[in-house]
């Protein structure tokens, strides 16, 4: 049945994939595509997926609100964090492996400290459902898009919201952040067909793309930073030199 959600880890080599019929499947992109390991999840409990930093774990959000972390060697399930059983719609690691955060449909973003097993904030500001996260890669800053049109920015250390991105004007679907951490640049992406790349330090937009003819769902950067790619409604990927980049 339909895929949800593809995450590939941070040396490129393995693929991991969440699908609507309650199976987490991982493949080598070295080998061929060779199926490595499938887990099979409860129903309702892997919605998106993330591999952990160092690609030894993945964790999954879940229609109950609870995060699941699976061992990739093994298969089982190693960890739960529970939330107040709100449907999270996105989940994301910080770089360091210190974080695991998921975004709720009632506008929450939890998260969770991994080295301690507690929660180490419940952050606030959405008035509708939570659909990307992304840290950017200093570990500290956690971004959030949403149905609500705007992108928010929140200091995790402190549990605060820094501040709140605003011009796209419809639902939010995905961000990621720029993993140069030099350029401290965030891309967005809407149902407004538009994809923007952010400054995080001016908090204004750098670039706006109008290139989809439908919604876009997903964005990512390749890994130096410089370009973005993106997918859309209109059945197309997109390929972008980011800003000061050739």
């Amino acid at each position: 049945m339909g895929v949800i959600s593809v995450d590939v880890t941070k040396d490129g080599r393995r693929v991991v994939a969440t699908s609507i019929d309650s199976h987490i499947r991982i493949w080598d992109l070295e080998n061929n595509g060779e199926l490595l390991k499938t887990i099979t999840a409860a129903p309702i409990e892997a919605w998106a997926v993330t591999f952990s930093p160092d690609g030894e774990h993945i964790a999954t959000s879940s229609h109950n609100g609870d995060i699941h972390i699976f061992s990739i060697e093994t298969g089982e399930k190693v960890n739960t964090f529970t939330t107040k059983e709100k449907f999270l719609l996105s989940v994301t690691y910080s770089p360091d492996g210190k974080y695991v955060a998921g975004g709720a449909e009632d506008g929450a973003i939890y998260v969770f400290n991994i080295e301690t097993n507690q929660l180490a904030h419940t952050l606030t500001g959405h008035a509708m459902p939570v659909r990307s996260l992304t840290f950017a890669s200093d570990s500290k800053t956690l971004i959030s898009s949403s149905d609500d049109k705007c992108i928010h920015v929140y200091d995790v250390e402190h549990g605060q919201l820094a501040s709140t991105l605003t011009g796209h004007t419809d639902w939010v679907l995905c961000v990621a952040a720029n993993p140069d951490i030099s350029k401290q640049q965030v891309a967005s992406c809407g149902s407004d067909k538009r994809i923007k790349i952010w400054d995080l330090a001016l908090r204004t937009v750098l670039e706006t793309h109008e290139v989809h003819t439908d919604q876009v769902w997903g964005i990512a950067w390749n890994a130096e930073g410089t370009k973005i790619v993106s997918c859309s409604d209109d059945k197309s990927l997109k390929w972008y030199a980011s800003s000061g980049s050739s």
